[in-house]
Protein backbone atom coordinates (compact mmCIF):
# COMPACT_ATOMS: atom_id res chain seq x y z
CA UNK A 1 0.00 0.00 0.00
CA UNK A 2 1.04 3.61 -0.45
CA UNK A 3 2.44 5.27 2.67
CA UNK A 4 1.20 8.81 3.16
CA UNK A 5 3.83 11.38 4.23
CA UNK A 6 3.33 13.75 7.13
CA UNK A 7 1.38 16.83 6.16
CA UNK A 8 4.47 19.02 6.58
CA UNK A 9 6.79 16.52 4.89
CA UNK A 10 8.28 16.62 1.44
CA UNK A 11 10.07 14.54 -1.14
CA UNK A 12 13.61 13.26 -1.04
CA UNK A 13 16.67 14.27 -3.02
CA UNK A 14 17.14 12.87 -6.48
CA UNK A 15 19.33 9.78 -6.79
CA UNK A 16 22.02 8.94 -9.32
CA UNK A 17 21.22 5.84 -11.34
CA UNK A 18 17.63 5.55 -10.11
CA UNK A 19 15.21 4.89 -12.96
CA UNK A 20 12.09 6.14 -11.22
CA UNK A 21 12.77 7.34 -7.68
CA UNK A 22 9.28 8.77 -7.28
CA UNK A 23 7.86 5.26 -7.48
CA UNK A 24 10.02 3.85 -4.69
CA UNK A 25 7.85 2.80 -1.72
CA UNK A 26 9.14 5.48 0.68
CA UNK A 27 9.19 8.39 -1.76
CA UNK A 28 7.82 11.40 0.09
CA UNK A 29 8.76 10.04 3.53
CA UNK A 30 11.27 12.05 5.57
CA UNK A 31 13.40 10.45 8.30
CA UNK A 32 15.31 12.29 11.02
CA UNK A 33 18.54 10.43 11.75
CA UNK A 34 19.96 10.77 15.28
CA UNK A 35 21.97 7.56 15.21
CA UNK A 36 25.47 6.41 16.08
CA UNK A 37 28.02 3.71 15.19
CA UNK A 38 26.41 1.03 12.96
CA UNK A 39 23.02 -0.34 14.08
CA UNK A 40 21.10 2.94 13.90
CA UNK A 41 22.80 4.34 10.77
CA UNK A 42 22.20 1.03 9.00
CA UNK A 43 18.46 1.26 9.74
CA UNK A 44 18.22 4.73 8.19
CA UNK A 45 20.42 3.61 5.29
CA UNK A 46 17.92 0.89 4.37
CA UNK A 47 15.05 3.38 4.50
CA UNK A 48 17.02 5.69 2.23
CA UNK A 49 17.55 2.85 -0.23
CA UNK A 50 13.76 2.55 -0.37
CA UNK A 51 13.38 6.21 -1.30
CA UNK A 52 13.04 8.03 2.03
CA UNK A 53 14.64 11.45 2.46
CA UNK A 54 17.14 11.04 5.33
CA UNK A 55 18.38 14.06 7.27
CA UNK A 56 21.22 13.24 9.64
CA UNK A 57 21.89 15.57 12.59
CA UNK A 58 25.32 15.81 14.26
CA UNK A 59 26.52 18.06 17.07
CA UNK A 60 29.73 19.72 15.84
CA UNK A 61 31.02 20.06 19.42
CA UNK A 62 30.74 16.35 20.27
CA UNK A 63 32.98 14.04 18.30
CA UNK A 64 31.22 10.63 18.15
CA UNK A 65 34.01 8.14 18.70
CA UNK A 66 33.61 4.95 16.61
CA UNK A 67 30.90 6.58 14.49
CA UNK A 68 33.31 9.00 12.81
CA UNK A 69 36.65 7.52 13.84
CA UNK A 70 38.44 6.59 17.03
CA UNK A 71 39.93 10.10 17.20
CA UNK A 72 39.26 13.23 15.12
CA UNK A 73 42.78 13.22 13.72
CA UNK A 74 44.39 9.78 13.86
CA UNK A 75 48.09 9.35 13.12
CA UNK A 76 49.35 7.09 10.34
CA UNK A 77 50.67 4.65 12.93
CA UNK A 78 47.32 4.58 14.70
CA UNK A 79 45.51 3.82 11.45
CA UNK A 80 47.91 0.94 10.76
CA UNK A 81 47.53 -0.47 14.27
CA UNK A 82 43.73 -0.23 14.56
CA UNK A 83 42.98 -2.22 11.42
CA UNK A 84 40.34 -1.97 8.72
CA UNK A 85 37.11 -1.67 10.72
CA UNK A 86 37.95 1.30 12.92
CA UNK A 87 41.01 2.51 11.03
CA UNK A 88 39.69 2.37 7.49
CA UNK A 89 40.28 5.47 5.34
CA UNK A 90 40.67 5.65 1.53
CA UNK A 91 44.30 4.85 0.74
CA UNK A 92 44.90 4.85 4.54
CA UNK A 93 44.87 8.66 4.34
CA UNK A 94 42.65 10.49 6.87
CA UNK A 95 42.82 13.74 4.87
CA UNK A 96 41.92 17.22 6.06
CA UNK A 97 38.57 16.14 7.54
CA UNK A 98 38.94 12.48 8.56
CA UNK A 99 35.33 12.25 9.77
CA UNK A 100 34.10 12.58 6.18
CA UNK A 101 36.48 9.88 4.91
CA UNK A 102 35.80 7.20 7.54
CA UNK A 103 34.98 3.94 5.74
CA UNK A 104 32.82 2.53 8.54
CA UNK A 105 30.64 5.65 8.40
CA UNK A 106 30.51 6.06 4.63
CA UNK A 107 29.54 2.41 4.12
CA UNK A 108 26.01 3.27 5.33
CA UNK A 109 25.96 7.06 4.74
CA UNK A 110 24.50 7.02 1.22
CA UNK A 111 21.17 8.73 0.53
CA UNK A 112 21.56 11.05 3.52
CA UNK A 113 21.75 14.81 3.98
CA UNK A 114 23.95 16.13 6.77
CA UNK A 115 23.20 19.06 9.08
CA UNK A 116 24.83 20.22 12.31
CA UNK A 117 23.09 21.51 15.43
CA UNK A 118 24.12 21.89 19.05
CA UNK A 119 20.94 20.75 20.80
CA UNK A 120 22.26 22.03 24.15
CA UNK A 121 21.65 25.55 22.85
CA UNK A 122 18.12 26.88 22.63
CA UNK A 123 18.49 27.93 19.00
CA UNK A 124 19.78 24.48 18.07
CA UNK A 125 17.01 22.67 19.91
CA UNK A 126 14.29 24.86 18.39
CA UNK A 127 15.69 24.31 14.89
CA UNK A 128 15.69 20.58 15.56
CA UNK A 129 12.07 20.59 16.71
CA UNK A 130 11.07 22.62 13.66
CA UNK A 131 12.81 20.01 11.56
CA UNK A 132 10.96 17.24 13.41
CA UNK A 133 7.68 18.90 12.47
CA UNK A 134 8.44 18.14 8.82
CA UNK A 135 9.41 14.50 9.37
CA UNK A 136 7.57 11.19 9.39
CA UNK A 137 10.08 9.09 11.35
CA UNK A 138 12.89 9.72 13.80
CA UNK A 139 15.38 6.97 14.70
CA UNK A 140 17.90 7.14 17.54
CA UNK A 141 20.18 4.62 19.29
CA UNK A 142 22.00 6.80 21.82
CA UNK A 143 22.28 6.23 25.57
CA UNK A 144 18.79 5.86 27.00
CA UNK A 145 18.49 9.22 28.78
CA UNK A 146 20.06 11.47 26.15
CA UNK A 147 17.06 12.70 24.17
CA UNK A 148 15.06 13.39 27.33
CA UNK A 149 17.95 15.36 28.81
CA UNK A 150 18.14 17.40 25.60
CA UNK A 151 14.42 18.16 25.71
CA UNK A 152 13.63 16.26 22.51
CA UNK A 153 12.02 13.18 24.03
CA UNK A 154 8.75 11.57 23.02
CA UNK A 155 6.52 14.08 24.83
CA UNK A 156 8.15 17.09 23.17
CA UNK A 157 8.27 15.46 19.73
CA UNK A 158 4.69 14.21 19.84
CA UNK A 159 3.43 17.63 20.92
CA UNK A 160 5.16 19.29 17.96
CA UNK A 161 4.26 16.59 15.41
CA UNK A 162 1.53 14.10 16.39
CA UNK A 163 2.15 12.10 13.20
CA UNK A 164 5.84 11.54 13.92
CA UNK A 165 7.00 7.96 14.57
CA UNK A 166 9.89 7.69 17.05
CA UNK A 167 11.94 4.51 16.96
CA UNK A 168 14.28 4.09 19.90
CA UNK A 169 16.95 1.40 19.75
CA UNK A 170 18.47 1.01 23.24
CA UNK A 171 21.01 -1.73 23.80
CA UNK A 172 19.02 -3.48 26.52
CA UNK A 173 15.67 -1.71 26.78
CA UNK A 174 14.42 1.57 28.21
CA UNK A 175 13.58 -0.06 31.55
CA UNK A 176 15.01 -2.83 33.67
CA UNK A 177 18.30 -3.57 35.43
CA UNK A 178 20.43 -3.27 32.27
CA UNK A 179 18.95 -0.05 30.87
CA UNK A 180 22.02 2.08 31.58
CA UNK A 181 24.63 -0.42 30.42
CA UNK A 182 26.84 1.03 27.70
CA UNK A 183 28.88 -0.83 25.14
CA UNK A 184 29.12 -2.08 21.58
CA UNK A 185 27.17 -4.89 20.00
CA UNK A 186 29.86 -7.41 20.87
CA UNK A 187 29.38 -6.70 24.60
CA UNK A 188 25.65 -7.34 24.48
CA UNK A 189 26.08 -10.38 22.20
CA UNK A 190 28.07 -11.92 25.06
CA UNK A 191 25.46 -10.85 27.61
CA UNK A 192 22.70 -12.50 25.55
CA UNK A 193 24.51 -15.80 24.91
CA UNK A 194 25.84 -15.50 21.37
CA UNK A 195 29.43 -15.34 22.61
CA UNK A 196 28.98 -18.62 24.49
CA UNK A 197 28.20 -20.62 21.34
CA UNK A 198 30.61 -18.96 18.91
CA UNK A 199 34.13 -20.30 18.63
CA UNK A 200 36.05 -23.54 18.32
CA UNK A 201 35.21 -26.49 20.51
CA UNK A 202 37.30 -26.50 23.67
CA UNK A 203 38.93 -23.11 23.03
CA UNK A 204 38.98 -20.21 25.48
CA UNK A 205 36.08 -17.96 24.47
CA UNK A 206 38.12 -14.86 25.31
CA UNK A 207 40.25 -15.62 22.23
CA UNK A 208 37.32 -15.04 19.84
CA UNK A 209 37.40 -12.08 17.49
CA UNK A 210 34.46 -9.68 17.49
CA UNK A 211 31.79 -10.13 14.81
CA UNK A 212 29.24 -7.36 15.69
CA UNK A 213 26.29 -9.55 14.75
CA UNK A 214 23.88 -7.41 16.79
CA UNK A 215 24.50 -4.24 14.76
CA UNK A 216 23.44 -5.64 11.41
CA UNK A 217 20.54 -7.54 12.98
CA UNK A 218 19.32 -4.42 14.79
CA UNK A 219 19.64 -2.15 11.75
CA UNK A 220 17.45 -4.44 9.68
CA UNK A 221 14.91 -4.72 12.49
CA UNK A 222 14.86 -0.94 12.96
CA UNK A 223 14.05 -0.40 9.30
CA UNK A 224 11.32 -3.03 9.47
CA UNK A 225 9.87 -1.36 12.56
CA UNK A 226 9.67 1.93 10.65
CA UNK A 227 7.85 0.26 7.76
CA UNK A 228 5.28 -1.40 10.01
CA UNK A 229 4.69 1.80 11.99
CA UNK A 230 4.19 3.80 8.79
CA UNK A 231 1.67 1.23 7.62
CA UNK A 232 -0.24 1.41 10.91
CA UNK A 233 -0.24 5.21 10.77
CA UNK A 234 -2.34 4.91 7.62
CA UNK A 235 -5.13 3.53 9.81
CA UNK A 236 -4.61 5.56 13.00
CA UNK A 237 -3.50 8.91 11.57
CA UNK A 238 -1.04 9.41 14.46
CA UNK A 239 2.53 8.43 15.21
CA UNK A 240 3.83 6.23 17.99
CA UNK A 241 6.99 5.46 19.90
CA UNK A 242 8.56 2.06 19.30
CA UNK A 243 11.07 0.58 21.72
CA UNK A 244 13.38 -1.84 19.92
CA UNK A 245 15.73 -3.45 22.42
CA UNK A 246 18.73 -4.53 20.38
CA UNK A 247 19.54 -7.33 22.83
CA UNK A 248 16.04 -8.78 22.71
CA UNK A 249 16.06 -8.62 18.93
CA UNK A 250 19.46 -10.33 18.75
CA UNK A 251 18.34 -13.13 21.09
CA UNK A 252 15.75 -14.16 18.49
CA UNK A 253 18.66 -15.20 16.26
CA UNK A 254 19.61 -17.96 18.72
CA UNK A 255 16.12 -18.44 20.14
CA UNK A 256 15.94 -22.19 19.54
CA UNK A 257 19.06 -22.74 21.66
CA UNK A 258 17.78 -20.56 24.51
CA UNK A 259 14.41 -22.35 24.51
CA UNK A 260 16.09 -25.76 24.43
CA UNK A 261 18.37 -24.80 27.31
CA UNK A 262 15.39 -23.72 29.40
CA UNK A 263 13.28 -26.73 28.41
CA UNK A 264 15.88 -29.47 28.80
CA UNK A 265 18.72 -27.91 30.76
CA UNK A 266 21.12 -28.59 27.89
CA UNK A 267 24.26 -26.50 27.61
CA UNK A 268 25.11 -25.50 24.05
CA UNK A 269 28.83 -25.13 23.56
CA UNK A 270 30.79 -23.77 20.60
CA UNK A 271 30.96 -26.13 17.62
CA UNK A 272 33.52 -24.40 15.43
CA UNK A 273 32.43 -24.66 11.80
CA UNK A 274 30.15 -27.62 12.37
CA UNK A 275 26.34 -27.69 12.31
CA UNK A 276 23.83 -29.27 14.64
CA UNK A 277 22.02 -31.02 11.77
CA UNK A 278 24.10 -30.90 8.59
CA UNK A 279 27.12 -33.24 8.46
CA UNK A 280 29.79 -33.09 7.44
CA UNK A 281 30.24 -29.35 7.50
CA UNK A 282 33.56 -27.63 7.83
CA UNK A 283 36.22 -25.22 6.63
CA UNK A 284 39.04 -27.12 4.95
CA UNK A 285 42.62 -26.06 4.21
CA UNK A 286 43.59 -25.70 0.57
CA UNK A 287 46.69 -24.90 -1.48
CA UNK A 288 47.96 -21.39 -0.78
CA UNK A 289 48.70 -19.06 2.10
CA UNK A 290 45.78 -19.12 4.57
CA UNK A 291 43.56 -20.61 1.85
CA UNK A 292 40.32 -22.39 2.77
CA UNK A 293 37.07 -23.72 1.33
CA UNK A 294 33.83 -24.47 3.15
CA UNK A 295 31.63 -27.49 2.43
CA UNK A 296 28.22 -28.31 3.93
CA UNK A 297 26.39 -31.60 3.37
CA UNK A 298 22.66 -31.74 4.11
CA UNK A 299 21.47 -34.93 2.35
CA UNK A 300 22.54 -38.37 1.16
CA UNK A 301 22.55 -37.08 -2.43
CA UNK A 302 24.93 -34.25 -1.53
CA UNK A 303 27.17 -36.73 0.29
CA UNK A 304 27.32 -38.91 -2.80
CA UNK A 305 27.97 -35.83 -4.92
CA UNK A 306 30.92 -34.86 -2.74
CA UNK A 307 32.48 -38.26 -3.44
CA UNK A 308 32.13 -37.64 -7.16
CA UNK A 309 33.58 -34.13 -6.80
CA UNK A 310 36.59 -35.66 -5.05
CA UNK A 311 37.32 -37.69 -8.19
CA UNK A 312 36.82 -41.25 -7.18
CA UNK A 313 36.57 -42.16 -3.50
CA UNK A 314 33.22 -43.86 -2.95
CA UNK A 315 32.65 -42.37 0.47
CA UNK A 316 28.91 -42.97 0.12
CA UNK A 317 29.50 -46.74 0.04
CA UNK A 318 31.00 -46.76 3.53
CA UNK A 319 28.23 -48.01 5.83
CA UNK A 320 29.53 -45.85 8.68
CA UNK A 321 28.75 -42.74 6.63
CA UNK A 322 25.54 -43.95 4.98
CA UNK A 323 23.20 -41.83 7.15
CA UNK A 324 23.26 -38.30 8.51
CA UNK A 325 23.50 -39.69 12.05
CA UNK A 326 26.46 -41.84 11.07
CA UNK A 327 28.19 -38.89 9.43
CA UNK A 328 27.73 -36.82 12.55
CA UNK A 329 29.12 -39.64 14.69
CA UNK A 330 32.19 -40.05 12.47
CA UNK A 331 32.65 -36.35 11.68
CA UNK A 332 36.34 -36.33 12.72
CA UNK A 333 37.20 -39.17 10.35
CA UNK A 334 35.28 -37.55 7.50
CA UNK A 335 37.06 -34.25 8.10
CA UNK A 336 40.39 -36.03 7.62
CA UNK A 337 39.18 -37.55 4.33
CA UNK A 338 37.90 -34.23 3.00
CA UNK A 339 40.96 -32.35 4.24
CA UNK A 340 43.33 -34.73 2.46
CA UNK A 341 41.43 -34.04 -0.78
CA UNK A 342 41.20 -30.24 -0.50
CA UNK A 343 44.87 -29.92 0.52
CA UNK A 344 45.94 -30.40 -3.11
CA UNK A 345 43.45 -27.92 -4.60
CA UNK A 346 42.87 -24.18 -4.50
CA UNK A 347 39.67 -22.94 -2.83
CA UNK A 348 38.25 -22.03 -6.24
CA UNK A 349 38.95 -25.52 -7.58
CA UNK A 350 37.15 -27.09 -4.62
CA UNK A 351 34.21 -24.79 -5.18
CA UNK A 352 34.03 -25.44 -8.93
CA UNK A 353 34.10 -29.21 -8.49
CA UNK A 354 31.45 -29.15 -5.76
CA UNK A 355 29.27 -26.78 -7.76
CA UNK A 356 29.23 -29.18 -10.72
CA UNK A 357 27.83 -31.86 -8.40
CA UNK A 358 25.36 -29.46 -6.71
CA UNK A 359 27.18 -29.71 -3.39
CA UNK A 360 26.99 -26.56 -1.21
CA UNK A 361 30.49 -25.09 -1.09
CA UNK A 362 32.32 -21.80 -1.34
CA UNK A 363 35.87 -20.43 -1.21
CA UNK A 364 36.77 -18.36 1.83
CA UNK A 365 37.62 -14.96 0.37
CA UNK A 366 40.01 -12.33 1.65
CA UNK A 367 38.92 -8.73 1.16
CA UNK A 368 40.64 -8.16 -2.18
CA UNK A 369 39.42 -11.54 -3.43
CA UNK A 370 35.86 -10.54 -2.58
CA UNK A 371 36.26 -7.36 -4.63
CA UNK A 372 37.40 -9.43 -7.62
CA UNK A 373 34.86 -12.26 -7.24
CA UNK A 374 32.92 -12.69 -10.53
CA UNK A 375 29.67 -13.66 -8.81
CA UNK A 376 29.73 -10.59 -6.57
CA UNK A 377 30.54 -8.45 -9.60
CA UNK A 378 27.59 -9.89 -11.54
CA UNK A 379 25.30 -9.19 -8.58
CA UNK A 380 26.61 -5.65 -8.18
CA UNK A 381 27.57 -6.24 -4.56
CA UNK A 382 30.15 -3.44 -4.68
CA UNK A 383 29.27 -0.10 -6.24
CA UNK A 384 31.08 3.20 -6.70
CA UNK A 385 30.13 6.14 -4.53
CA UNK A 386 31.79 9.44 -3.78
CA UNK A 387 31.93 12.67 -1.85
CA UNK A 388 34.08 15.79 -2.30
CA UNK A 389 36.21 14.77 0.69
CA UNK A 390 36.33 10.99 0.26
CA UNK A 391 36.72 10.81 -3.51
CA UNK A 392 35.31 7.92 -5.52
CA UNK A 393 35.64 4.35 -4.23
CA UNK A 394 33.83 1.03 -4.12
CA UNK A 395 31.41 0.49 -1.24
CA UNK A 396 29.14 -2.41 -0.26
CA UNK A 397 25.93 -2.15 -2.25
CA UNK A 398 22.40 -3.21 -1.39
CA UNK A 399 22.25 -6.81 -0.22
CA UNK A 400 18.91 -7.71 -1.81
CA UNK A 401 17.08 -7.42 -5.10
CA UNK A 402 13.44 -7.02 -6.06
CA UNK A 403 11.28 -6.53 -9.14
CA UNK A 404 10.58 -2.84 -8.41
CA UNK A 405 12.49 0.23 -9.57
CA UNK A 406 16.20 0.55 -8.90
CA UNK A 407 16.96 1.15 -5.24
CA UNK A 408 18.26 4.61 -4.43
CA UNK A 409 22.03 5.22 -4.57
CA UNK A 410 22.88 8.84 -3.80
CA UNK A 411 26.29 10.34 -3.15
CA UNK A 412 27.84 10.45 0.32
CA UNK A 413 27.28 13.49 2.55
CA UNK A 414 29.84 15.89 3.95
CA UNK A 415 29.42 16.89 7.60
CA UNK A 416 27.16 19.97 7.64
CA UNK A 417 27.13 20.12 3.87
CA UNK A 418 23.34 20.43 3.69
CA UNK A 419 22.86 23.06 6.40
CA UNK A 420 21.78 25.80 4.02
CA UNK A 421 19.58 23.56 1.88
CA UNK A 422 17.73 22.17 4.90
CA UNK A 423 17.40 25.25 7.13
CA UNK A 424 16.97 27.93 4.47
CA UNK A 425 15.30 25.71 1.90
CA UNK A 426 13.19 23.10 3.68
CA UNK A 427 12.44 25.16 6.82
CA UNK A 428 12.35 28.48 4.94
CA UNK A 429 14.37 30.21 7.66
CA UNK A 430 14.79 33.95 7.27
CA UNK A 431 18.24 35.39 6.76
CA UNK A 432 18.21 36.68 10.32
CA UNK A 433 17.23 33.32 11.83
CA UNK A 434 19.84 31.48 9.80
CA UNK A 435 22.49 34.03 10.76
CA UNK A 436 21.55 33.59 14.43
CA UNK A 437 21.84 29.82 14.09
CA UNK A 438 25.30 30.34 12.66
CA UNK A 439 26.32 32.92 15.26
CA UNK A 440 25.35 30.50 18.03
CA UNK A 441 27.84 27.99 16.66
CA UNK A 442 25.37 25.42 15.33
CA UNK A 443 26.59 25.29 11.74
CA UNK A 444 29.93 23.78 10.83
CA UNK A 445 31.76 21.61 8.32
CA UNK A 446 34.19 20.53 11.04
CA UNK A 447 34.07 19.07 14.52
CA UNK A 448 34.92 21.88 16.91
CA UNK A 449 36.71 22.46 20.18
CA UNK A 450 34.77 24.29 22.94
CA UNK A 451 36.22 27.61 21.74
CA UNK A 452 34.86 26.99 18.24
CA UNK A 453 38.17 26.18 16.57
CA UNK A 454 38.36 23.07 14.35
CA UNK A 455 39.61 19.93 16.04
Amino acid sequence: STVAPASAGGGGASGDGVADEASLPLAGIRVLDMTVVWAGPYATCILGDLGADIIRVDNPYIFPSATRGVLPRPTDQMIADIGGIFGGYPDADPGDRPWTRKALFNAHARNKQSVTLDLRKESGKEAFLRLAETCDVMIENNSVDLIDKLGIGWDELHARNPRLILIRMPSAGLDGPYREYLGFGVNFEALCGLGAIRGYEGDDLTENDAVYHMDAASGSAGAFAALTALRRREQTGVGEMIELSQSENMMNHIGELLIDAERTGAEHDPMGNRHRVRAPQGCYRCVGDDAWAVISIGSDDEWAGLGRAADGPDWAADERFATAEGRRTHHDEIDELIGSWTASLTPREVFDRCQRERVPSAPVLHELEALDDPHFAARGLFKENSSPDAGTHLYPGQLWRWDGPDLRWDVLPVLGGDNEAVFRGLLAMSDDDYAQLEADGNLSLDYLAPDGSPL
